[in-house]
Parts: C-alpha cells; structure tokens; sequence
C-alpha cells in the first residue's frame, strides 16, 4: 500500500528551508539554490511525500500518552479520546495514516478492533476508532463530527467502511 500526502510551501517556508538545509528547491518549476533565495519572495512550491507501507509490519514506536490537542468535537479529537495512543499534531484526518506511518506505526487495510479508521475522502479525510469487526468486513466505531455528534460515539452501527463514498479506507494499528 503506498500512501501520499501533498504539502504547498510558501515563500518564507522555501527560503527557511533554503537557509537552514543549503540545498537546492524546486519553486514553481524554476530550480533555486541559495543564491537565488531574492527570487523566491513570491514563489510557492508543493512537496508530495510518499510512504510505502507494504514492508511496515511491526510498530516500533515508544509512545507518551498526551494530551489531546486536537480540536474540540472534531472526528481527530475523538479518535484520540478513544484511543490515547495516538500522537498529536498529525494533522488533518485524512493526512492521519500518513503521518502515522513516518512516525513508525503499521498501517494496513484490515480492520482490526483498536484500530484507528483513516478516510481520505480528497478534503480534511474523516478518523475513527474501530471497536467492533466481523467476518465479512463490516465495522462499529465510535466517532467525534459525524451525523451532528461532538462526543466519540456509534452513530452508525454495523457498516462496510469501503462503501461509505468517504474516499480511501486504511487503518493506524495501536502497538501490540
């Protein structure tokens, strides 16, 4: 499974970056190195970073039970009550699986009870915690900023989570 998560970089990030690395941008298709930094004052530059999951088997992270930072009500807040083991300033729910999987977490496509749901669905993404699962796919979670909840909670009882339209499906397995 390859994850990809896209970043835009503004003008005083890409001059930071050149600053504080001393290697070349790219910034609007035009390369600059570090001589070039006056040419940068308007230019933006967007950075895909790709993750491959398909050797991450085994997480080997120490993690520190945290505050949660999130948002009040919002899908990653709840997550993160539901499941304290998930680190903060992951970002949006959709850059979730991604950020987990660079911080060292397995990442997969198997629902397991546990388990932290990642949607993409091409915006913010949607996250949830998954406490139930059966033998033909389908799920319970509980979920924050879904159907009118602000508080982790079943709002959908049993479904199939690849047929929701809510974009791709992957889930952030909790250290065993």
């Amino acid at each position: 499974m390859i994850l990809k998560r896209t970043l835009t970089l503004g003008s005083a990030t890409l001059l930071g970056l050149l600053a504080f690395a001393g290697q070349e941008v790219s910034a609007n298709t035009a390369s600059a190195g570090i001589s070039d930094a006056v040419a940068l004052e308007w230019a933006s530059a967007v950075v895909e970073e790709v993750v491959d999951l398909s050797n991450n088997q085994i997480s080997e992270v120490a993690v520190e039970y945290t505050a949660n930072t999130y948002p009040w009500g919002q899908c990653t807040w709840g997550a993160k009550e539901a499941a304290p083991w998930v680190m903060n300033y992951w970002g949006n729910a959709g850059d979730w699986a991604v950020s987990a999987a660079v911080a060292g977490f397995e990442v997969g496509t198997v629902p397991k009870v546990g388990a932290v749901i990642v949607w993409t669905d091409g915006g913010y993404g949607h996250v949830g915690y998954v406490t139930e699962v059966r033998e033909d796919g389908a799920i319970q979670i509980v979920e924050s900023n879904y159907a009118g909840t602000t508080y982790p909670a079943n709002v959908r009882g049993w479904f199939n989570p690849t047929t929701t339209g809510e974009g791709m499906v992957s889930y952030i397995y909790p250290l065993a």
